[in-house]
């Protein structure tokens, strides 16, 4: 029993770990990153679907949008996926 309550906590704190934005800023609420998010990553993704195509899109899209994130403020948090 004990064994099955702890593995259970165990995967509800990763799956916690996981949900969480992977940017933040002091002084910026989670509304404000979240719009910022979209539009970095629809800027992004825009580029990436647009010729001349990246070798490696997805790849391509992710670094441009940390690249956004990180010239409006935004600090790195670590991403488990």
């Amino acid at each position: 029993m004990r064994r099955t309550a702890f593995v259970a906590l165990l995967l509800a704190s990763v799956a916690c770990g996981c949900t969480r934005p992977p940017y933040s800023s002091p002084g910026k609420d989670l509304a404000v990153m979240e719009e910022d998010y979209t539009d970095c990553f629809t800027k992004a993704s825009l580029t990436v679907n647009t010729p001349p195509f990246p070798d490696s899109p997805l790849r391509q899209a992710d670094k441009d949008t940390d690249a956004c994130m990180l010239e409006r403020g935004y600090q790195r948090h670590l991403r488990l996926f």
